[in-house]
């Protein structure tokens, strides 16, 4: 597992990169036109592309089909990528706590409270994306599963930012602003680490269907 951990360290090198000028122009957007919502959506974005840049890498080198072929544990493979990812998940879960409280600092009239419970919901729906993104990239591979992307993601996604830039559904910003208001004046210690252990059990759910799969791939 260690090697493994090592070698997709490795090829995630390479893309260090492209996802640091991804953060550094979210994190200069959210700093600019006063939205802590840009540091959620870093963690969201880049933790969802994680499974296509690890197993891309895979794919490119050959090793998605030499590992079929030697005497490993395939879970081991398909653990490390899942490792790997909550890993990265958590380093850029630990940047974006970071810039949301400098964000609070500089901005005062921004709820601290109220940012870092969007930034949790974020980490949630980055942790249930990324392994769902697992499960599609072994089950599809690499090519397809970045068209599954565009139709499970990417096209939500877009289609909210539309519906909040456009205002078509009236009061809905508010509506869910109002909802955080009230969250804050609530004990949320259980609750939240209640709903991490969920995302958690999730996500090992989603890295044992990837075993299952990766179990059944033949050369």
């Amino acid at each position: 597992m260690k090697a493994m951990l090592y070698a997709d360290w490795l090829n995630f090198r390479q893309s260090i990169r492209s996802m640091l000028f991804i953060l550094v122009v979210f994190a200069f957007a959210g700093f600019a036109w006063s939205g802590a919502m840009f540091f959620n959506m870093i963690i969201v974005m880049l933790s969802i592309m994680m499974p296509a840049t690890l197993c891309a890498s895979d794919q490119a080198y050959g090793w998605d089909k030499l590992s079929l072929s030697l005497p490993i544990l395939r879970r081991e493979v398909v653990g490390s990528k899942y490792l790997m990812g909550l890993l990265i998940n958590l380093v850029l879960c630990v940047l974006a706590a970071a810039m949301t409280v400098a964000y609070s600092m500089v901005n005062p009239s921004a709820s601290l409270t109220e940012n870092l419970i969007s930034l949790f919901c974020g980490e949630v729906i980055a942790l249930l994306m990324m392994g769902l993104m697992l499960v599609i990239t072994f089950k599809f591979g690499v090519e397809k599963s970045r068209y599954i992307l565009v139709a499970v993601v990417w096209v939500p996604i877009l289609s909210m930012a539309a519906i909040v830039k456009l205002d078509i559904l009236p009061g809905m910003v508010e509506m869910l602003r109002q909802g955080i208001h009230r969250l804050e004046t609530m004990p949320l210690g259980l609750p939240m680490a209640a709903v991490l252990l969920v995302c958690l059990a999730v996500y090992v759910v989603f890295y044992a269907v990837s075993v299952h799969t990766y179990q059944q791939k033949e050369l």
